[in-house]
């Protein structure tokens, strides 16, 4: 939620990395956001940092659930766009936020191209070190 706040009046976009039996969340890692026309309603990100998350998961035995992104001065149910950019089987979770910093967040899932987003649940906490 923090991050939606520090890029409002941008999007954010981010990874989270847990334990894929239980749906719970140990790590929520930032991804600078390489959308340079349209901040305010698209993300890209640079793939290699992707692989680095997905490689630093591995060897803790964790996984990526999901990702996640703020709509600025929008709901936090999914775009069209967000429908083409998703892939089956990970949680979405979409942070919608105002001028006045006010948030709301869902987290969404699907899991076949022709299925709908459907509301999910996933547990984000931190990990004991």
């Amino acid at each position: 939620m923090d991050h939606a706040r520090d890029e409002y009046p941008n999007e954010c976009y981010g990874v989270l990395v847990g334990n894929p039996m239980n749906k719970i969340v140990f790590e929520v890692n930032r991804i600078y956001n390489l959308e340079n026309d349209r901040t305010v309603d698209r993300y890209s990100f640079n793939p290699q940092e992707l692989k680095l998350i997905q490689h630093t998961a591995k060897i803790q035995s964790l996984d990526i659930l999901g990702f996640y992104h703020s709509h600025p001065d929008r709901g936090d149910k999914p775009s069209e766009y967000d429908r083409e950019a998703a892939y089956p089987g990970y949680s979405y979770i979409i942070i919608s936020i105002n001028k006045e910093k006010k948030i709301s967040a869902k987290s969404w899932s699907f899991s076949s191209e022709k299925e709908p987003f459907k509301e999910d649940e996933i547990t984000v906490r931190k990990q004991k070190t």
